[in-house]
């Protein structure tokens, strides 16, 4: 909450409309990291600060700072031991490969800003725009061992100085991942009565970046693809216009709510969170697609000038 409340004060100042929305949804995540072989899934709690439309005559611009924590997510069963069955194949059969159990939990901030133009701007609750997403990812992974059961990397520990015990394996470890994307997006809001409308927005971007993590000595560039909708009921309860001489205000409170599926993608890595510093030959062969996605509902309360 102390980071949203910096994001507010450091933003309101230059809004002409801003809304604090809080959003509870569900968040997967899948690939990336060794032995992630299958999706994993838990709830997230979302914090945003939102202008979601404001013109200066027909041009528009709107933005989104969306703060993310999600609550930890397990890894299956199933899912380490389908990475222990592949590997087990390139090993000795008196060699046995296994992998603890690992918990996950995500953190970041998303920044979205989209700059455009109304090709239809009847008035500020009926306009159809298309413009430009710029945007900032900066989600970061915590991932920790499991206490329920001891890996074993077969012969890989009877041939390196690196392990002197399996208990220092896997330790907890930090994912950093910094992303900046842009690409096409559009902006719609209808009035459905007098003080209801129905919004939407829409927004497919190409993200490039970087991924580290010092516990697996990981420092690379990744690429990828994000997307997003967002579409929800915008109440208006008053609508009153004041007039001071030649200067016309419309104050407005509103409220929000809306639904919101983001979706984040990038090529095949993995990250080895088990300390043993594998070959990139390894590494290659078990690299998967790495994705998270969210499914948020939200409400919010907003104010414009």
């Amino acid at each position: 909450m102390k980071k949203m409340a910096l994001i507010v004060l450091s933003c309101s100042t230059m809004a002409t409309a801003f809304e604090i929305e809080y959003g509870s949804g569900d968040f997967a995540m899948e690939g990336g990291f060794l032995g992630l072989t299958g999706e994993i899934s838990t709830d997230v709690s979302t914090y945003s600060l939102v202008d979601r439309h404001t013109n200066i005559g027909d041009f528009f611009y709107s933005y989104d700072l969306t703060w993310y924590d999600s609550k930890v997510m397990k890894q299956g069963q199933h899912n380490y031991n389908n990475f222990a069955s592949r590997a087990n194949s390139f090993l000795p059969t008196n060699s046995p490969v296994t992998i603890p159990k690992m918990e996950y939990r995500v953190k970041g901030l998303d920044v979205n800003i989209r700059v455009g133009y109304d090709f239809i701007h009847k008035d500020e609750d009926n306009f159809l725009g298309a413009g430009i997403l710029f945007g900032l990812s900066i989600p970061w992974i915590d991932s920790t061992k499991g206490d329920d059961s001891t890996p074993s990397l077969g012969f890989i520990l009877n041939n390196t100085s690196a392990i002197k015990d399996v208990k220092d394996m896997f330790k907890k470890s930090k994912t950093e991942i910094m992303t900046y994307k842009v690409g096409p997006s559009i902006n719609l809001q209808k009035s459905l009565t007098k003080n209801i409308s129905l919004y939407a927005m829409g927004s497919y971007a190409y993200q490039t970046g970087t991924v580290k993590n010092s516990y697996a000595d990981a420092d690379f560039t990744v690429n990828g693809t994000f997307q997003e909708l967002n579409m929800g009921l915008y109440f208006t309860p008053f609508t009153e216009r004041y007039k001071w001489g030649w200067l016309t205000l419309s104050p407005r409170v509103y409220a929000t709510l809306g639904y919101k599926y983001s979706r984040w993608d990038m090529g095949d890595m993995l990250i080895d969170i088990s300390g043993v510093q594998m070959s990139s030959e390894m590494l290659d062969a078990f690299a998967m697609k790495f994705g998270m996605d969210s499914s948020i509902g939200y409400f919010g309360l907003g104010y414009s000038f």
